[in-house]
């Protein structure tokens, strides 16, 4: 079965049920490997915090993940 004839399948099951679905896929990717720790984060929104232009818009962000991913 293809990709876009399962993803027509699944619009035809109800919210809850896609939503389980994608609960199930999404738990059986392996995890990520990179792991940060609580220090790393406080670290990184203290010298955030210390100065506000090392913050990224949210249209930044998407372009970013964007040119990343193609």
């Amino acid at each position: 079965m293809k990709l876009e004839e399962i993803a027509a399948e699944a619009s035809k099951l109800s919210e809850e049920e896609r939503a389980s679905l994608a609960s199930c896929l999404l738990h059986g990717l392996e995890s990520p490997v990179y792991e940060v720790s609580d220090q790393e984060v406080s670290e990184r929104m203290k010298e955030a915090e210390d100065d506000p232009s090392t913050w990224l818009t949210f249209n930044q962000l998407v372009s970013g993940l964007n040119r990343h991913a193609g």
